[in-house]
C-alpha cells in the first residue's frame, strides 16, 4: 500500500513541468551535465525533481534555501544513480546544508566555524550535512577527483546494510567477495602511500578507514574514471559493477 502511494506521488511529481532555470543551474554548477548524452540528461532531471521533492531541507548557518541549493545537490547525487532504476536514496531523509565548512561540538551541535574544518557528514539516521561552498566548488569543477556530495552520499549508499563500514552487497556473492578482497588490498597499498607521502590518484583520506575508502573511491570514480581505469584497473571494474555506469563514456 505504500508503495503505491509512493508511485502515484512520483507520478504526480514528474508530470509537473519541468521549470526552465533549472536547466541554467545545471549548465553552470554541474560540470558533469556537458558530458552526459541526451537520453542520461532526461534521466537525470527526473530523479533531481523526485530528490528535491521528497526530501526535507534545511539552511543553517545564514543561508538562505533557494533552488540553486537544492538542484544542484539534487542534480550530483543523481549522477550516481543514472545506471539503477527507481531508487532515489529513499533512506535520506534531511538534507542540511551550511554557508561554509562546519565543525562538530562535543555537545553533538554543529555551528560555523573555521577551526576543525569539516565540509560535511552523513549520518546513519537519514541526515546528510553539506557545506555549500564545498558542493558548489566542487560540482563546477568535475575533474579535480572532488567531489563532496558525491562522497556523503557514497556513505548513505554504504549504510544501506545498517552499517557505514565499507562493506558492499552485490548481486552475487562471488563479486562482493572479490569486492572485499580488492577493497583491503586497496586500501593497504593506500594506507602505505598515505604513511610514505607517495603520489596517489586516490586521496589520503581514503586511507581513514574502509568507509572512506569507499567514499574517496566512489569520488575518483565519478571525477577521474579514465585514471582509475588505468592505474587501479580492478577496482574500476567494481565499481562499474556497483553503480551500473561508466564515466569514461562521458564526453
Amino acid at each position: 500500500m505504500f508503495n503505491w502511494f509512493r508511485n502515484r506521488r512520483r507520478k504526480r511529481i514528474l508530470q509537473e513541468p519541468w521549470a526552465s532555470a533549472w536547466d541554467l543551474i545545471l549548465e553552470n554548477n554541474i560540470g558533469h551535465c556537458k558530458g552526459l548524452s541526451t537520453t542520461e540528461r532526461d534521466k537525470l532531471k527526473k530523479i533531481i525533481r523526485i530528490i528535491v521533492h521528497e526530501k526535507h531541507w534545511e539552511a543553517h548557518g545564514g543561508l538562505e534555501l533557494s533552488d540553486e541549493i537544492k538542484v544542484t545537490i539534487a542534480g550530483t547525487a543523481a549522477l550516481m544513480l543514472l545506471g539503477v532504476e527507481d531508487f532515489y536514496f529513499e533512506h535520506v531523509n534531511t538534507i542540511i546544508v551550511y554557508p561554509h565548512p562546519i565543525r562538530r561540538q562535543t555537545q553533538g551541535g554543529l555551528v560555523v566555524g573555521k577551526e576543525s574544518r569539516h565540509a560535511g557528514e552523513a549520518w546513519q539516521n537519514g541526515q546528510v550535512v553539506l557545506s555549500w561552498q564545498d558542493v558548489l566548488s566542487d560540482s563546477r569543477n568535475p575533474f579535480d577527483g572532488r567531489n563532496l556530495v558525491i562522497h556523503e552520499f557514497a556513505h548513505c549508499l554504504d549504510g544501506l546494510d545498517g552499517e557505514m563500514g565499507g562493506s558492499l552487497a552485490f548481486g552475487d556473492a562471488a563479486t562482493t567477495r572479490r569486492w572485499h578482497r580488492v577493497c583491503e588490498t586497496e586500501f593497504a597499498a593506500l594506507t602505505r602511500a598515505a604513511e610514505r607521502r607517495q603520489k596517489t590518484l586516490l586521496d589520503y583520506y581514503g586511507a581513514t578507514n574502509q568507509a572512506e575508502f569507499f567514499a574517496v573511491a566512489s569520488e575518483t570514480f565519478f571525477e577521474k574514471p579514465r585514471q582509475l581505469d588505468e592505474e587501479h584497473a580492478e577496482l574500476f571494474e567494481l565499481l562499474v559493477k556497483y553503480y551500473r555506469i561508466d564515466p569514461t563514456k562521458w564526453t
